[in-house]
């Protein structure tokens, strides 16, 4: 159900697992946008007490300055802290998830905003994709279970340094040893995803709203029948489409596709 519908910033409620879900639409022009809009978010969910929250955090490239920061924490976070928010009788207030990409630079940001030093309380989680963020908010729900789950550790840490003479970001990144192997890995694997994106986004977004459709169903293994099957176009209609997806992505062949998954959930 829809619950507000601002300039920047759409919130719904799902009402059949107390679920507050909050969309940037866009990025915010100013701080004192920004701030309205997250004063919005707290009447809301002051009102409601929602068991969960999910941001969805792509479409917002706002630079949240140190001085918001802690705005956030002392106007924003604790008071909706001290107002219940969150299912009550649960042993942590952790079932709050942030959708933020691919880009590895959006996760320190975010997570800067609720690091170590915070004192709202909250104990957040950050996914690439809507659709982990979900599986991981349904699991909490479904067994009111507070431990850590699948691919996520509470005890990742990772803090900004600064950008170094050479232009390049610095990170410092705290883990439990026996975890650490995993974290690299995962790590790893979001920085080369990362970087295939930024590369690429030029030819992606070269593409039409009908090329990226059956670009996702190339990616998913589809033949140029099936694709004709399912999107109710002619099997020619699809060679031709997917020939012009070739050109534009400068690709030859299917296997070259499926970087482009990180474009899309």
């Amino acid at each position: 159900m829809e619950i507000y519908n601002g300039p920047h910033l759409f919130i719904k409620h799902e009402e059949t697992n107390s679920r507050l879900i909050c969309t940037w639409k866009s990025s915010p022009l100013n701080d004192l946008t920004y701030r309205k809009e997250l004063i919005e978010h707290l009447h809301i969910a002051q009102n409601i007490k929602p068991s969960q929250v999910m941001w969805l955090l792509e479409s917002l490239t706002f630079k949240v300055g140190d001085v918001t920061k802690k705005w956030i924490d002392e106007n924003i976070s604790k008071p909706i802290f001290k107002a219940g928010f969150i299912a009550k009788n649960q042993d942590s207030f952790d079932q709050v998830a942030f959708v933020v990409g691919q880009d590895v630079l959006a996760y320190i940001e975010v997570m800067g905003i609720f690091n170590e030093n915070s004192t709202s309380g909250f104990n957040v989680k950050y996914f690439a994709t809507e659709k982990e963020a979900r599986n991981w908010l349904n699991e909490k729900f479904n067994t009111k279970d507070t431990k850590d789950t699948k691919g996520q550790n509470q005890n990742l840490a990772i803090t900004f340094k600064g950008i170094d003479d050479n232009g390049e970001v610095v990170f410092e990144l705290r883990e439990q040893a026996t975890n650490f192997d995993s974290t690299i890995s995962l790590f790893k694997t979001i920085l080369e995803q990362n970087l295939f994106v930024k590369n690429n986004a030029k030819k992606y977004y070269s593409l039409t709203k009908r090329e990226k459709e059956i670009l996702k169903f190339i990616v998913k293994g589809y033949s140029n029948k099936q694709i004709a099957e399912k999107i109710h176009i002619s099997f020619h209609t699809v060679r031709t489409h997917r020939n012009r997806v070739w050109k534009k992505l400068d690709i030859t062949q299917s296997t070259e596709c499926l970087s482009y998954q990180y474009f899309f959930v």
